[in-house]
């Protein structure tokens, strides 16, 4: 087969459109990454595009439409359908939904449900306007290895395998769209992407499918793309390296002494302290990272590096997709440098009660590292961080001693001064809790819990094993502040109300624990957390 390169100009959209609806496959860009289309209503054009890939039958595609009514012709929608599409479409969302006996089961890997996506690439929807009919494509490239990010990336993959290829430059973000499924009035996420859990919390009520970072059961059907099979990887092993980003810089630049073809992706950061003829760099911020990724792994085809060594990112925002392909691209092979036993994050809202978590843990054989404490045992008369936290908050600061009802009051009601708190404190709190975790590694413990409201905040999520959350209801928590600090319940609920919501939590923690103040309830939880996540 000879492969037709097309430009994005109408007539070559023309051409293309018509060699969809005379059966062919075409490649074509989207703001996410380049996808593989077919007629959507035709069971052989899916059986086509499984072949050109080498993808396995059972793995879903999606459909890709113009507009979001269309979807009434392919499947069942609803209300939360709506609201999604209305928030997010076009872009890089994909909903599933029940599937109308128009869309065979070729196309959905013989599910009864259809992912459905609105793309906002000027030139897709160009293409899926001119075919008049659904395109189901998955992305356009040999299954199982990065994603493609412009033509380039297909031609490697498919060239003489498709029918034809059109041009549309470089994707903007760069990794596939988020993926969710509806239930009991929830948006259950199955692949983060740019549409990231805030944004969709902020429409209707969101829930992370567990599916995320545990490796995948062969034997189970897979709900939608990504979720099975080995995906986005390299030619060879890609490792994940989990701890102290000092240590795993460290790690990496040893690697490269043992051996300079070594396979390293670092951030931009980085760049002084690590060089050499395989070493990649990520941008620092998360939007970079997602548009880099792939072409970054795909960089490493024809190279002589036999091993892929990668930081891992925070899972916050963006981070999430960035992190969930990277584990995906390394088989979910992670490796823990530095700290190496098991380090549970445990983190909630303000009264939740994370405290006798930690008091439960600890009965369990964990060393707990209380980065309050921590925090408070800095704030002793004119000591370094009262200086620094006078600069910022005088108002918080008298005789040399901080004044913390004043101090709390300020920045729990202001997102700018708390962000300006944070980045004040999270750095030396958390150089102290990893020296903390290293002579608790060095006594012999089994594991270590690390108790810290701004887990997520400060990043440390990245080097966590696990990361548990701990919430409770409002008049729970508004009882508890006022009991322990002396305070008003006005006060009280001004303090939580600028702090994040239990979806937050349910959405970007691995497990949550629910503290309703039934303190053997929660010895159960601990116990039930340390089974699953601390092997021995």
């Amino acid at each position: 087969m000879k492969t037709l390169y097309l430009t994005s100009k109408e007539n070559d959209i023309k051409t293309a459109a018509q060699i969809i609806l005379s059966g062919g496959t075409v490649a074509f860009p989207t703001e996410t990454v380049y996808g593989l289309g077919g007629d959507a209503t035709r069971p052989d054009c899916a059986k086509k595009i499984y072949a050109s890939k080498g993808r396995p039958s059972d793995n879903p595609l999606i459909i890709h439409l113009s507009k979001a009514e269309e979807a009434e012709k392919y499947a069942y929608t609803n209300d939360i359908y709506y609201k999604l599409t209305n928030a997010f479409c076009p872009g890089p969302l994909t909903v599933i939904l029940p599937k109308k006996d128009i869309i065979p089961y070729e196309v959905t890997g013989g599910l009864d449900t259809v992912a459905v996506r609105i793309p906002s690439h000027p030139v897709a929807r160009a293409f899926i306007e001119a075919c008049d009919v659904a395109i189901a494509a998955p992305s356009a490239n040999r299954s199982g290895s990065p994603s493609p990010t412009s033509a380039k990336h297909v031609k490697d993959d498919l060239d003489g395998k498709i029918d034809a290829l059109i041009d549309g430059g470089r994707c903007e973000i760069g990794l596939e769209s988020t993926i969710v499924k509806l239930k009991d009035g929830f948006a259950v996420i199955l692949r983060p992407g740019a549409v990231t859990e805030e944004m969709l919390s902020a429409v209707v009520p969101v829930r992370r499918d567990g599916s995320l970072y545990v490796k995948p059961d062969e034997n189970v059907r897979p709900e939608a793309p990504g979720m099975k099979y080995r995906h986005y990887a390299p030619d060879m092993p890609v490792t994940l390296l989990k701890g102290p980003h000092n240590d795993v810089v460290s790690y990496m630049k040893n690697r490269l002494e043992e051996d300079e073809s070594t396979g390293i992706i670092c951030l931009q950061s980085d760049e002084k302290y690590l060089r050499g003829k395989n070493v990649k760099y990520m941008p620092n911020d998360a939007a970079g990272q997602a548009n880099s990724l792939f072409a970054l792994l795909r960089e490493y085809k024809g190279t002589d590096a036999k091993r892929i060594y990668s930081v891992t990112p925070s899972r916050t925002g963006l981070g999430l997709a960035v992190c969930n392909r990277l584990t995906k691209a390394a088989g979910f092979d992670i490796e823990y440098v530095g700290i190496t036993i098991p380090v549970l994050g445990l983190t909630g809202q303000s009264g939740a009660g994370k405290s006798t978590a930690a008091k439960y843990f600890a009965k369990l054989g964990a060393y707990v590292c209380d980065c309050d404490e921590i925090y408070h045992g800095m704030l002793y008369r004119n000591s370094p961080m009262i200086k620094e936290l006078k600069k910022h908050f005088p108002f918080a600061v008298k005789d040399g001693a901080l004044d913390r009802p004043a101090l709390a009051e300020a920045v729990f009601s202001d997102k700018e001064k708390l962000s300006l708190l944070n980045s004040i404190t999270h750095g030396v709190i958390l150089d102290e809790v990893r020296k903390r975790l290293y002579e608790a590694q060095d006594k012999g413990y089994k594991f270590a819990v690390v108790d810290a409201s701004q887990l997520f905040e400060s990043g440390y999520d990245a080097e966590c094993t696990a990361v548990i959350g701990v919430c409770a209801d409002e008049e729970t928590r508004i009882k508890r502040i006022t009991e322990r600090d002396g305070i008003s319940r006005q006060k009280a609920l001004s303090r939580i109300t600028g702090q994040h919501n239990e979806d937050f939590f349910r959405v970007y923690c691995d497990t949550v624990i629910e503290n309703d103040g039934d303190e053997a309830k929660l010895e159960g939880e601990a116990a039930r957390t340390v089974s699953r996540y601390i092997k021995e």
